[in-house]
């Protein structure tokens, strides 16, 4: 049993009735913290969606990792790739001609190939608690990232391969945040800490309301929307429960929800300007922490940091984390999905 789902027991959650719901967007990040590319499908596989935080900008002395937490310009760096890609599954072998382009304003743009150099260079890089190595993407890269955001930086890429064996023994291979799913095993490549954010419109409608100005869910930055007929906030009931898609093909994909995501400061930044403010996160203390939630009724886990967000009691949520329990199939817009 995950740690969530021993915390969600003892509330008694009920579960609504089942309402209508499907995908309503599909978001997937190729670099660390910079915008995201807006997809119609995506294929679900062992670290979330193809080249999903696949990159990450880490400062060039110490290989540290670089956020909007630290640098809100980084929302304004536009990261695209062929739409084949995300569907595809080539992470191990992409087309010799596909690649990464970075567009920034004032800066053009910049590509950086798909395709791994047979002989990589290595940097040793932090992701959060996580320690290792992944590969530099060379100095071409490095200079125009530093140029924009001025200070030194490079561009490193996720240099595992993903879903094989031995991920704790592998220095280059990083695995999702331990004890909050079923499964014996979870990866990801650069995201916070799983593979898969869920977010709810609905929730996001109700919280719009609260504000004198309206955010958009990229303030949150989910890789999977859901929208339909459940009232505001029905995710908050559903606790260690199953995300089932049904697909255009006719088969299924689940995701298992492993906990509520506790929110940072990066919804702050207004994603089109890079702008830092203090919504919606202010209107969210009045509603929308662990202690609003019930989660101070665990005694010693009421002062226990929930990934980043500092206690749970002061920490904010905004939709659910999630990890895939079947790979290979691709999840497209409008496709349906039940809670089980």
């Amino acid at each position: 049993m995950g740690v969530f789902s021993a915390l969600l027991q003892p509330l008694g959650l009920a579960t609504r009735a089942q309402t209508p719901m499907h995908v309503s967007s599909l978001w997937i990040y190729p670099v660390k913290g910079c915008r995201g590319c807006e997809v119609s499908c995506a294929k679900v596989e062992t670290i979330g969606f193809p080249y999903d935080r696949y990159w990450m900008i880490v400062t060039e002395a110490e290989g540290r990792f670089v956020t909007q937490r630290q640098e809100p310009k980084l929302a304004v760096i536009e990261a695209h790739m062929p739409d084949a890609a995300f569907t595809g599954g080539g992470q191990a072998e992409p087309d010799s001609a596909a690649a990464l382009t970075l567009a920034a304003p004032g800066m053009g743009s910049i590509q950086v190939p798909l395709r791994t150099q047979a002989t990589p260079a290595w940097k040793h890089v932090r992701c959060h608690d996580w320690k290792g190595d992944a590969i530099d993407e060379g100095d071409v890269v490095a200079e125009w990232l530093s140029t924009f955001l001025k200070q030194r930086v490079r561009l490193v890429k996720y240099g595992g391969v993903p879903g094989a064996a031995g991920l704790d023994e592998d220095c280059h291979r990083r695995s999702s945040a331990k004890g909050w799913y079923s499964g014996g095993q979870s990866e990801t490549a650069f995201s916070d800490a799983f593979p898969f954010l869920v977010t709810f419109q609905a929730s996001l409608n109700d919280l719009n309301k609260r504000l004198e100005d309206p955010v958009s869910m990229n303030r949150f930055r989910p890789n999977i929307v859901l929208d339909g007929e459940q009232a505001p906030w029905a995710e908050d009931e559903w606790g260690m429960r199953t995300i089932r898609v049904q697909l255009s093909q006719g088969n299924t994909v689940d995701l298992e929800l492993c906990k509520p995501c506790s929110r940072c400061t990066v919804p702050l930044v207004e994603q089109e300007t890079a702008e830092k403010g203090l919504q919606p996160i202010l209107a969210m203390k009045d509603f929308r922490t662990g202690k609003h939630l019930g989660f101070d009724k665990f005694g010693k886990y009421a002062d226990t940091p929930v990934y980043r967000g500092g206690p749970v009691i002061s920490t904010t949520f905004f939709g659910w984390d999630a990890v895939p329990v079947q790979i290979g199939s691709v999840v497209s817009v409008g496709d349906s999905v039940t809670i089980r």
